[in-house]
């Protein structure tokens, strides 16, 4: 179960939010509101999704945006995801501090956006690997949609490169032959020589970001590997 604070001072928009977590059974939420003596009974580490919601409340109260700066701080010092829930006009606070939400959401689309946006956050997380996906670090192989990211950014393969990535991947340590990729990839009906998977292997090596390019190893005179614990 995915545990959820929300940091609320409004009534109506604590249940609100409640019942639309309340359609995910997946979900654990606990409720508080902000200040000192409220993030004093909580642990980041346990939190995965923390929503802040701002919608209504005073935004010349110093206190209220003091201690809604604090909270938004030892969130942002965590590896908490934070979505802020505001009005349209408070905008301003996103651009005052960039840090305090990796997503936000106005609170007329709590119904149509909310889940979306947490479903999203937790996937860029990492706290939901996509069904049939190869997961090294930060790099997943999404065998569904035949797309690679690294750190959530989508990298764009060719067909060979994602299916050369794959075979490596499915066999972390196992050394390839030139002769075995060409047999495996591109099929024993394959009459180009050997000199097509350096290629390949190069520009895949190419489009992907260290450390994970390095992964990619060379054999001499023998072929390649994916080793991925050196």
């Amino acid at each position: 179960m995915i545990k959820i604070i929300l940091f609320s001072e409004n009534k109506n928009n604590i249940e609100n939010i409640s019942a639309v977590l309340g359609k995910n059974n997946d979900f654990k939420l606990e409720i508080t509101g902000y200040g000192k003596s409220q993030t004093d009974k909580w642990e980041p580490e346990d939190i995965k999704i923390a929503l802040l919601d701002i919608a209504g409340l005073s935004r010349v109260d110093k206190n209220i945006k003091r201690n809604f700066k604090n909270t938004a701080e030892i969130l942002n010092r965590s590896k908490t995801g934070r979505i802020i829930i505001l009005d349209p006009g408070q905008q301003d606070l996103l651009f005052e501090n960039p840090l305090f939400a990796d997503e936000f959401l106005f609170i007329q689309n709590l119904e149509k956006e909310m889940l979306p946006r947490i479903d999203f956050l937790l996937h860029k997380m990492k706290v939901i690997i996509p069904e049939d996906s190869l997961v090294i670090g930060d790099m997943v192989l999404n065998l569904e949609k035949y797309e690679l990211s690294i750190d959530t950014r989508v990298i764009v393969l060719t067909f060979k490169e994602f299916e050369i990535l794959k075979l490596f991947m499915q066999n972390s340590n196992r050394v390839f032959t030139r002769i075995d990729l060409l047999s495996t990839v591109w099929g024993y009906d394959y009459y180009g020589g050997s000199r097509t998977v350096d290629v390949h292997m190069r520009r895949l090596r190419a489009k992907i970001p260290p450390p994970y390019n390095n992964m990619l190893k060379t054999i001499r005179n023998v072929g390649y590997m994916f080793s991925p614990g050196k």
